[in-house]
């Protein structure tokens, strides 16, 4: 399997290509597209949760932080 993407990255131009950096995007484009986490590791063929989420990585929505319905006004 190395072998095909790293022919396949040579043609393309791309000089660092791996399996895992295509599972990695594969995950990230699913899970942005509401995929369910259980699915994405199934279809990634890992045993555990936390790994499937480590290929998901952790991105913050600085535009609607998790804490800004809090009614928690910050007094100066």
């Amino acid at each position: 399997m190395l072998q095909i993407v790293q022919q396949y990255a040579r043609e393309m131009g791309l000089k660092k290509l791996a399996p895992d950096d295509m599972r990695r995007a594969c995950a990230k484009l699913c899970s942005k597209r509401g995929g369910d986490l259980e699915q994405i590791k199934f279809m990634l063929g890992r045993a555990s949760i936390q790994t499937t989420e480590r290929y998901l990585g952790a991105e913050q929505d600085y535009v609607s932080a998790v804490n800004d319905n809090l009614g928690l006004e910050g007094k100066a």
